[in-house]
Order: structure tokens, then C-alpha cells, then sequence
């Protein structure tokens, strides 16, 4: 996915250079096309060449037809500046590296359009700064969600390099689940990487499409799913038991995103042991793993009364 919208990326800046270097040639063919500003210009060069066939480094000819020139320009609206063939970033000059960086007038735009590929404004809304944790009433629910966002933010930070690999928010109707998982995605994304945001019910929709798609054309549509930096699949348990496709899918899913060292995150309202009867002991075994799995459990009040 990351590549893909470098590339998109990459091909819009430099349209943006083009579209930038054609008005500036417009500009200079419109004003050119007025005779006054035309006979100026001519002027002006011609006492130049005259000057630097004379080696006179200071002629007051070419002066006054350089100050005749810019008067005339500036008559009409114009300077010289208009028809200067700069780059359109001061930064990089249009080579989009900075410092050995890629630019920030790449970067900005890459991350703008990745947010469009993962469809994270529509799918994510909810970001750390929207969480007011003042509005918590019950004290101990405010404190246990206060400690829990906090040590997610370190997480984010520290992404992709975080030890756990697969996280899963479980707790009642109403704890916050979606919304710290919207926030990590959200601020994930904006590091400049890829995330998958998909209901459980969407991801059982799209491994049935798969399942039943001729084998040529699964990998594409399992792509990003096994191969973004982050998945999301939200309100797992909702979603139905499709004989050969839920566990089936959900346990390739995590095997291939474990191997690879990808992050996956699980909001569900089912318990480890619900977890463990709803899908088997192989995707419990992965989702409680100590070594890169983490069950946190997310109790309290139901926080939209």
C-alpha cells in the first residue's frame, strides 16, 4: 500500500512542478504579447549584448533600459520575478530530498494521500486529541483509561518497533475500545504508515470474497490485508461463522502478520474464554501469546450514557 501511494504521490508533485513551470511560461507569453513591454525587453537585451561586447561592465544604457524595462512591467501588472524559473519548494528545489531527507513538501502530501487510501477520516474519526478524560465520572474507570492511553501513545511512538505485535481491547459495550483503536490509527497513519481499518463483519465480507475469487486474483485481494503496518479489525464476535471462512481466514490472517512482525489490533466485547470457544484454541493461542500478544481487558461504565 506504502508504495502505492509514493507513486500516486511522487507522479501528483510532479504535476504540481509542471502546472507551476506552464503558468509561468504563460504568464511571460502574456505579457510578452503586449508591444510596449515586447519592444522594452528588446531594448533592454540589445543594450546588454552591446555592453558586453564593449566590456563595459557599467554601461548607463543598459541601466536605463534595464530601469526602462522593469517600469514597463511593472505598468502593467508584472516584474521580472514572474518569469524567473524557480522551484516551486525553497526547501528541496524540486528535488523533493532535504538534508538527505525526503522533503516535507513530499512528505505532506504522501501522508495526506495515504490518509485517502486507508480511508481513515471516514473509518478512524476519533484521535487523541478528541479524548477528554475529564468526562469520565467514575473515578477508577477515568485512572484505568487515563494509564491505558497513556502506555498506547508510548506504543505509537515507539511504532513499528513496539515488542507486541497484536493487541486486543476486550471489555463491555461502550469502554472505549473503537475509540483508542481509531486514535492509534490514526496517529499511526500520520507517522506515514499503512493501516487497514475494517469492521469484523467487513473482514468476514472480504475473506468470502477471497475464498470464493479464482485463485489468481486472491493475493490481490488479501494484500493489504496481510501486509499493511497496521490492521484493525473492530468489534470482532459480530461478525458470522462462515464454515471454511472466519477461523479459516482469521487464523491465516494472524499467522502471516505475526511472521512478519506486523501490527494487528482487535476490539471485541467477548472474554479470553468467549474467544476461546467462538474460535478455537490455535487463535487463542495467538492472540494471549506473551511473546508478541497482549489481552487488555477494558472495564468500566458504558461510556456513550
Amino acid at each position: 500500500m506504502k508504495q502505492r501511494v509514493m507513486q500516486k504521490t511522487l507522479a501528483e508533485r510532479q504535476k504540481q512542478i509542471e502546472a507551476q513551470r506552464a503558468a509561468a511560461r504563460a504568464l511571460a507569453q502574456k505579457a510578452f504579447s503586449i508591444e510596449e513591454i515586447a519592444k522594452a525587453n528588446k531594448a533592454y537585451i540589445d543594450a546588454e549584448f552591446a555592453a558586453m561586447a564593449s566590456g563595459d561592465d557599467k554601461s548607463k544604457t543598459a541601466e536605463k533600459a534595464h530601469e526602462k524595462y522593469r517600469k514597463t512591467l511593472e505598468k502593467y501588472g508584472f516584474s521580472e520575478n514572474d518569469f524567473e524559473n524557480k522551484p516551486s519548494c525553497p526547501l528541496c528545489g524540486d528535488t523533493g530530498y532535504a538534508g538527505g531527507k525526503v522533503c516535507s513538501c513530499v512528505w505532506d502530501l504522501y501522508v495526506k494521500n495515504l490518509k485517502k487510501e486507508c480511508q481513515i477520516d471516514e473509518r478512524a474519526k476519533f484521535s487523541f486529541e478528541d479524548c477528554d478524560l475529564k468526562k469520565i465520572r467514575d473515578e477508577a474507570q477515568r485512572k484505568a483509561t487515563s494509564a491505558l492511553y497513556d502506555s498506547m501513545k508510548k506504543y505509537v511512538a515507539k511504532f513499528p518497533t513496539a515488542k507486541c505485535k497484536t493487541l486486543v481491547f476486550s471489555g463491555g459495550v461502550g469502554t472505549g475500545k473503537t475509540c483508542l483503536a481509531s486514535a492509534m490509527a490514526r496517529a499511526i497513519v500520520e507517522k506515514g504508515y499503512s493501516v487497514q481499518f475494517l469492521s469484523a463483519y467487513e473482514f468476514c465480507s472480504l475473506m468470502l470474497k477471497v475464498h470464493t475469487s479464482p485463485i489468481s486474483e486472491r493475493n490481490a485481494l488479501l494484500s493489504d490485508a496481510l501486509t499493511c503496518d497496521l490492521l484493525v479489525i473492530d468489534d470482532l464476535g459480530t461478525e458470522p461463522m462462515l464454515k471454511n471462512v472466519t477461523v479459516e481466514y482469521l487464523l491465516l490472517t494472524l499467522e502471516e502478520r505475526q511472521s512478519k512482525g506486523l501490527a494487528t489490533i482487535i476490539t471485541t466485547n467477548l472474554s479470553g474464554e468467549n474467544i476461546l470457544n467462538r474460535y478455537g484454541e490455535r487463535i487463542y493461542s495467538r492472540l494471549s501469546h506473551k511473546q508478541y500478544s497482549m489481552i487488555i481487558q477494558m472495564q468500566g461504565n458504558d461510556l456513550r450514557l
